[in-house]
């Protein structure tokens, strides 16, 4: 497999129905094969049997998977906690009706139930109605019975930012459509399923739970948009907005690769691998670690989402 270099990467969509999906993915982002309704598109997995398939180049059909064990370093950096585990997991997600509350492990718990730890980030990337996160819990009594009335509301508006660290009580309300960066890791512990009938979590939700844990709510800054705007800084993750008003030359350096998701408008994709990329409302790359690219804005208001170690 190393005998072709690497490239920036594209992947074909995971998709994943459940009873809270909508429609809004295959509206959005102009994907007919999209199955309706649908809850999330995993853009970008590294887990174990659900790894993403490169979607072009000389890796077409090679799982992320086959290429972190064979590239390493090379393809997640030196910050990465595993060369040979692809670190993060990227999503659309659209909850057209409200998710389960729940809550994610740290690290320590994790290891004392045999899970991986989850930490992430939400971008909204559209919003219907009246649409809320619910995150954070009220002072009380440390208990999960009648838990969902204290929960905190907040609003969301397109651009906004939530930072969901492990430990956070928290659920989508019903009308957001977002991207999500994430640790690679499937481990969510419900707590209320709102009557849906679905399995709960209740002793390792007791476990995990931070009960002074708060969110990162980082509202979309007023004013002009600017060209290149951090917005959270995490542990694991960091996350910025870029938007394009004029051509870019950007860099990748040894230590992380560069995930970047077209949130709007429309831009070219230069490299040294094949055939420039052309990047349009949905579309997500994955620039390896010292690495060049060249984006060239071919539309107004033009934004990505740009996610690093």
């Amino acid at each position: 497999m190393k005998m072709h270099p690497l490239y920036p990467l594209t992947f074909r969509p995971i998709y994943k129905d459940t009873f809270w999906g909508g429609h809004a993915i295959a509206e959005t982002f102009n994907r007919p094969h999209t199955p309706s309704p649908c809850a999330e598109s995993w853009e970008l997995c590294g887990l174990k049997g659900e790894a993403s398939v490169i979607a072009h180049g000389a890796f077409e059909g090679c799982t992320l998977s086959e290429l972190t064990q064979a590239f390493g370093r090379d393809l997640v950096g030196k910050k990465a906690p595993d060369p040979e585990v692809f670190p993060l997991l990227f999503k659309v997600v659209d909850v057209c009706a409200g998710c389960s509350l729940q809550v994610h492990p740290d690290a320590e718990v994790a290891t004392q139930l045999g899970v991986m730890p989850k930490h992430e980030l939400w971008y909204i990337l559209k919003t219907e109605g009246e649409a809320e996160i619910l995150a954070g819990v009220t002072p009380g009594p440390e208990q999960l019975e009648g838990l969902a009335n204290r929960v905190y509301r907040h609003r969301t508006h397109s651009g906004d930012v939530f930072d969901i660290p492990p430990g956070l009580v928290h659920a989508i309300g019903g009308g957001n459509l977002l991207f999500e960066v994430q640790q690679s890791s499937s481990a969510a512990f419900r707590i209320d399923d709102w009557g849906n009938g679905r399995e709960v979590h209740w002793d390792a939700a007791l476990q995990s739970i931070k009960w002074q844990a708060t969110p990162g709510v980082y509202p979309e800054p007023p004013g002009a948009r600017r060209d290149l705007r951090p917005r959270v800084v995490t542990p694991h993750f960091t996350f910025a907005t870029l938007d394009l008003h004029r051509v870019r030359t950007i860099h990748t350096t040894c230590h992380s690769f560069m995930v970047l998701f077209c949130a709007s408008g429309k831009t070219t994709l230069g490299h040294s691998g094949p055939q420039p990329l052309t990047l349009l409302p949905g579309d997500l790359v994955l620039v390896p670690p010292q690495q060049y690219v060249t984006l060239h804005p071919l539309a107004e208001q033009t934004r990505l989402l740009v996610t690093t170690l």
